[in-house]
């Protein structure tokens, strides 16, 4: 049996609204998506399959909306207890996570945020005595041009000592004698080249290019 949620009556006023909200504003986007599509009558089966959300959140903002109208659907944070960062403590906290977690001694590769937050960085080294949130750790690091990179794969450098010699007279071969409009195939005699990972996805600067 399909539990019902009920949407109260969206005003024109709050239906215009809603949409001005969905072209300007990211942060609730897929919130206004799903009061949206309740009210033209999807039930939260459809609307899950339609915005890959959680049968629970999509409640949870429909409820929020019937409570509080268009402010129920933005996240309030209370910023009266929130810690007071200073700037050694910034550059020690991007210099922790732009760091391999093994090479300080842990069993693990990657740092998460909450890894950070409420492991290394308050219960073990009290960087941060207080306390710090996750999300306070992401906008730290954004602010400092770190963000989130995935692993690359790098081919095995050739152990030959003629391989830049053969390299150069293989691509002027192709230059002077291969025509535009033909297919060259390769046959390796040795074997496939390793492809090897390094670094695994981790926390690092912009300023690095992949």
């Amino acid at each position: 049996m399909v539990r019902y949620t009920p949407l109260r009556k969206i005003t024109d006023k709050e239906k215009n609204r809603l949409y001005t909200l969905l072209d300007t504003n990211q942060e609730i986007k897929y919130r206004i998506k799903i009061i949206l599509l309740a009210n033209d009558g999807y039930t939260v089966p459809e609307i899950r399959e339609m915005t890959n959300t959680y049968d629970k959140t999509i409640r949870k903002w429909i409820h929020k909306f019937n409570d509080n109208g268009i402010e129920g659907l933005f996240t309030k944070i209370d910023y009266s207890p929130m810690v007071k960062i200073d700037n050694d403590t910034r550059k020690e906290i991007v210099k922790i996570a732009s760091t391999n977690p093994r090479d300080l001694g842990l069993k693990f590769s990657t740092w998460s945020l909450r890894s950070l937050a409420s492991g290394y960085l308050t219960r073990d080294n009290k960087i941060v005595k207080e306390g710090i949130s996750h999300t306070r750790i992401k906008d730290i690091l954004n602010e400092s041009k770190i963000e989130w990179r995935n692993s690359k794969a790098v081919l095995g450098k050739s152990r030959d000592p003629e391989y830049e010699l053969k390299k150069r007279g293989l691509n002027r071969y192709i230059r002077y004698n291969i025509p535009p409009d033909s297919i060259l195939l390769y046959q390796d005699e040795k074997g496939p080249t390793t492809a090897k990972t390094y670094g695994g996805p981790s926390w690092c600067s912009l300023e690095v290019s992949f």
